[in-house]
């Protein structure tokens, strides 16, 4: 063998490997595996096998719980467990008290409620020990309960022991919910399941209800329907661009941090973004939104084949000036027939106007075809342009309490009905 190779040899065997002990580090380990068996000795533990520090080491207490530890964890710490040395460390020995507290509270929340408790020799499966009873309720449901049940997670007594009946009631506040969310709104329950409902709003949207959750249920609220909700911020966009002088383009609500594609008084297109509108149209001179922007003083209606969606599509609307620029983009989209404008309407006017005519046909159940503002057509709806005089039309904006249906003269007066738009083809007539 030569010089080399004997040198290799030695080293190699000078190496430690990752599972070898030095010597000194043995010497702590035993003084650690002995103060674990004296802190079992204290405890009153039996050793069943030692399985190192780090291992779990089954034991045995002086009452007779078996259970597994870790040496490590009781060498490491001044409280093992969160508990004082002077005390039990067996989970179950300290939990004694509580344990009997809970069986005296189980048997009396059983007795007011009518369950029948009959002991068993059965243990549940945490370390507290409770007692298992085989249960029956008033109503012949089966089931196994501890005194660990007769409390809810807030230490409040429950309300309902039997998990069946629970289930059943929570299923009955489930779907009595459900039935106050489709009186409010007007939803229709499209199928009902063992645990769940299918409803449709009066839009359109189709949701499910599931009872079978607290989440579930917590969830079941008149402001259910998603897309309804995004209607609804799209809605107050629109209002509030108009008060800037600004319409909005855009058929959808996207984001409050996103681009929406809108028009200023002054025929400037740009991107509005719902977070940021004070500074209005960037084309405009600087400062001019703070100052009065040219009010709407136009209400129209105008119809035709949208291009966007491709459906026959009627919308109202309002507009500045002698409003020609909103009726071209109208027109350049496909709604290029004409058939009401109202120019040189008071200041707010044509705003109540617009408002008065949307919010009935949505509070009758009109579904825009896009946006807030756009309505399927009517059937034989004409095609003949009306202009109405200011005059005719300032006493016949306001609302009334209660949308009745009016039938009047074109040159008399402009009034609006609710009714699927009946009053608007009156108007073409």
């Amino acid at each position: 063998m030569t010089a080399d190779s004997e040198n290799g040899a030695c080293m190699m065997s000078d190496r430690r490997e990752p599972w070898d002990v030095s010597a000194e580090a043995a010497v702590h380990i035993s003084a650690l595996t002995d103060l674990f068996r004296e802190a079992c000795q204290r405890q009153g533990w039996a050793l069943n096998e030692e399985r190192g520090l780090v291992g779990w080491t089954d034991v045995r207490c002086s009452a007779g719980h078996e259970f597994s530890v870790r040496a490590w964890d009781l060498v490491s710490v001044r409280r093992p467990f969160g508990t004082d040395p002077s005390k039990s460390w067996c989970r179950k020995c300290r939990n004694a008290s509580w344990v009997t507290e809970s069986l005296a509270v189980l048997k009396s929340v059983a007795t007011t409620q009518g369950v029948e408790l009959t002991a068993t020799n059965e243990r549940d499966e945490t370390e507290e020990g409770h007692a298992v009873f085989a249960a029956k309720c008033s109503e012949g449901h089966r089931f196994e309960t501890t005194g660990a049940d007769a409390r809810n997670r807030r230490g409040e007594l429950v309300d309902v022991l039997c998990p069946g009946c629970r289930e059943a009631a929570e299923f009955a506040e489930g779907f009595a919910k459900v039935e106050a969310v489709v009186r409010e709104t007007r939803s229709t329950i499209v199928k009902e399941y063992r645990n769940a409902a299918d409803l449709r709003c009066r839009r359109g949207h189709l949701h499910t209800f599931y009872v079978d959750s607290w989440d579930g249920r917590q969830a079941i609220r008149p402001d259910f329907c998603g897309a309804c909700n995004r209607l609804a911020k799209f809605q107050e966009f629109s209002e509030k661009a108009k008060d800037l002088g600004i319409t909005v383009l855009e058929s959808q609500w996207i984001a409050a941090s996103r681009l929406h594609q809108a028009v200023c008084f002054a025929g400037h297109e740009f991107g509005l973004v719902p977070n940021k509108m004070k500074r209005g149209c960037p084309a405009c001179p600087r400062g001019l939104y703070g100052r009065t922007v040219p009010p709407h003083d136009v209400y129209y209606v105008v119809s035709g084949l949208d291009a966007t969606t491709g459906k026959d599509t009627v919308k109202p609307g309002i507009s500045s000036g002698g409003g020609y620029n909103r009726l071209r983009q109208h027109a350049e989209d496909g709604l290029a027939v004409q058939h009401l404008r109202i120019p040189g309407l008071p200041v707010g006017m044509a705003r109540a106007l617009e408002r008065y005519v949307l919010d009935g046909l949505d509070g009758e159940g009109w579904l825009s075809t896009r946006g807030v503002e756009y309505f399927p057509d009517q059937p034989g709806l004409a095609l003949r342009p009306v202009v109405v005089d200011v005059d005719d039309v300032c006493g016949a904006v306001g609302a009334p309490e209660v949308h009745d249906v009016v039938d009047v003269d074109v040159d008399t007066a402009v009034v609006f009905d609710s009714d699927d738009l009946r009053a608007i083809a009156a108007l073409t007539r």
